[in-house]
């Protein structure tokens, strides 16, 4: 049986070994149920995050330009992955940032523009490394710079307020619970999957922008490259992507 121990501040369940299994309800943090305050969680826990991130990203967009244009592509924005790298790694700068905030508008807030420029910044980055660009907004009402809008990163504060106050905990608590060596192993599975996916869509962009500018493979390497992530490869799995040529 589990006892709860109640004060004024807050209340700690414990389980039989007496141990502190959760503190639900403070004084100093809003919740928005008894179950949103943040589980342990350490470097594996952070791989989840990114891959649970990156899909839920995926998704969103697929539906999305399903909705708005009727449509269905692949919106991954990676080639070996399902995730989308965008939301990943905002789902981890969120974790970090966010949570430390004690105030729901603050999370908001700084979602908002913590997203924004979050968007921006990758944009910037693609564009100046890889030689390419996968988003455009330049005809969408309210841009900034045509690598972001006001209205995306209001989406943006409030995917951070459900992430903070519901999506984290409960996805934190279902890793936790598998047997802990296999969560881990798990986790180191899927890192080397990601870092492989990485290493092959980013070479696969570089090469697409290379060709576009009349760039010939140079190495057995690149050769392969070519052959497997042709022009028509990735425009089908890179629709937005647009390239110097």
């Amino acid at each position: 049986m589990q006892k709860k121990i109640k004060s004024a501040s807050c209340m700690i369940q414990k389980n039989k070994r007496g141990a502190a299994a959760m503190v639900y309800i403070s004084e100093k943090r809003f919740c928005i149920s008894k179950t949103c305050a943040m589980p342990r969680n350490d470097a594996f826990d952070w791989v989840y995050l990114f891959a649970i991130g990156g899909l839920i990203g995926t998704v969103y967009e697929v539906v999305l330009n399903m909705v708005l244009h009727g449509i269905i592509e692949d919106r991954s924005g990676s080639i070996l992955t399902p995730f989308n790298y965008v939301y990943g790694i905002g789902a981890l700068v969120i974790f970090f940032v966010m949570t430390r905030l004690k105030k729901p508008h603050s999370v908001f807030l700084a979602g908002s523009l913590l997203g924004g420029a979050l968007e921006y910044g990758l944009s910037v980055f693609q564009e100046v490394v890889l030689g390419s660009r996968s988003w455009d907004y330049s005809a969408k009402p309210l841009n900034i710079g045509g690598r972001t809008t006001v209205p995306y990163t209001l989406v943006w504060g409030a995917l951070c307020f459900v992430a903070v106050y519901a999506l984290f905990p409960a996805f934190l608590r279902l890793i936790h619970r598998m047997p802990e060596r296999v969560r881990k192993q798990v986790a180191v599975f899927l890192l080397v999957i990601l870092i492989a996916d990485v290493a092959v869509t980013a070479t696969a962009a570089v090469r697409y922008s290379q060709r576009a500018a009349g760039m010939t493979a140079q190495s057995g390497w690149t050769n392969i490259v070519d052959n497997l992530f042709d022009d028509a490869f990735m425009r089908l799995h890179f629709p937005n992507m647009r390239v110097a040529g």
